[in-house]
């Protein structure tokens, strides 16, 4: 067991490399699951916006649209000039100045009512959106009480009274649904990224060793077979990288106990635990593909930002475009966030039980594919050196 006890030493040496990656774990996980939460009772609530009005027009029907934005919405009084305005909304006073044009009233009675009102808002401002729509609500109301026929103020009156009938309405998420996530959700979404970095700059580089020229042809010069050789160290690789699984899983049943200690917990040591080998065979592959010890570090800090970055770890996929997450498809860790996301919502229904099988049947895939891809590399380089 020479090679076994030789391969721990100098592991011992890389120590640094992995306790970094391990701090990074650590500190990605336990900032980030703070956000996550159980369960929220409401998602929806209507904000009020500070809303500054420039009345130009001073008749029944522009006071009226004052009177609906001041029940409806937070006023804030400002000058009527550019400068106040730009100052205003750049100190964010504001976030909507309604400017009513004169001849406002007119155009309401004649239905031309389009261009009588104008706005600026705070650019790209979801909730500055959302009081155009009203706006453009109050505006056709009031167009339509005076094409029947009434009058300004019965008009405005009819109006502002329609706009005071409200309904109490809240959006509920359904439990295990939720876009808001589990505690254990976001601790074991980062576990690819440092599995692959802590392991590719520890695992990597020894097996990279190991395959120095005199160190291979020393170590083929005594009476050890190649397969033996092979066999242990795949050995001594297997058993660091489970003790890394297992420290992770025992961190995470200290942090997150009740979240970890329930049928979802299980699954999401069982996701991590099949990625844990898809790991493995993609860093005994890419130890075929590397030279030297830099080539090593660079490919852990590529490989693993880039799966992290593509595969949904570091960027949710639902902001990705169409084509990237497509792309994503190819990734090992595309299969894993998705089969996290589908554990964080599972609700025991026989569906949900196929997609994470499924999921996990295509986590193996890309394991079994790398390592058969390490495989034809090294019988590559056997013959190569024999040759």
């Amino acid at each position: 067991m020479k090679i076994f006890q030789v391969f721990f030493k100098t592991l011992k040496k890389r120590s640094v490399s992995v306790i970094i990656y391990f701090m990074i774990f650590l500190a990605l996980s336990v900032l980030m699951s703070g956000n996550g939460k159980k369960q929220t009772e409401a998602v929806y609530k209507d904000a009020k916006v500070k809303v500054a009005v420039l009345d130009r027009d001073n008749s029944v029907l522009s006071k009226s649209l004052y009177d609906y934005l001041s029940n409806t919405q937070k006023i804030v009084e400002i000058k009527d000039d550019k400068q106040s305005i730009s100052d205003e909304l750049f100190y964010q006073n504001v976030e909507y100045v309604l400017i009513i044009k004169k001849g406002f009233e007119e155009g309401i009675k004649t239905g031309k009512y389009e261009d009588i009102v104008e706005n600026v808002k705070v650019p790209q401002s979801i909730s500055g959106k959302l009081l155009d729509s009203k706006i453009d609500q109050y505006l056709s109301e009031l167009s339509t009480y005076m094409a029947a026929g009434f009058s300004a103020e019965e008009a405005a009156k009819n109006t502002l009274k329609n706009s005071e009938i409200t309904a109490d309405v809240k959006l509920y998420k359904v439990q295990g649904a939720s876009e808001e996530k589990s505690s254990a959700y976001y601790y074991y979404l980062y576990i690819p990224y440092v599995l692959i970095g802590m392991l590719m700059t520890g695992v990597g580089s020894i097996l990279l060793i190991f395959r120095k020229k005199d160190l291979d042809w020393r170590i083929k010069c005594s009476s050890m077979p190649e397969l033996r050789k092979n066999s242990i160290l795949l050995l001594a690789c297997g058993v660091f990288s489970f003790v890394c699984w297992a420290v992770f899983v025992l961190l995470s049943l200290l942090l997150y106990r009740t979240d970890i200690l329930t049928g979802k917990g299980a699954l999401f040591i069982l996701n991590s635990l099949v990625f844990l080998l898809v790991a493995m065979s993609l860093i005994y592959m890419v130890s075929f593909l590397v030279k030297t010890l830099n080539a090593m570090n660079m490919a852990a800090n590529v490989i693993s930002l880039g799966l992290s970055f593509l595969g949904g770890i570091f960027v949710p996929l639902e902001y990705m475009s169409k084509s990237v997450v497509q792309f994503s498809k190819v990734l090992p860790t595309y299969w894993y966030v998705v089969n996290n996301e589908a554990i964080d919502s599972f609700v025991n229904t026989t569906k949900q039980y196929h997609t994470i099988l499924r999921n996990f049947g295509i986590e193996l895939i890309f394991a079994v594919l790398f390592f058969v891809i390490a495989l034809y590399l090294s019988k590559s380089r056997a013959i190569a050196q024999h040759g």
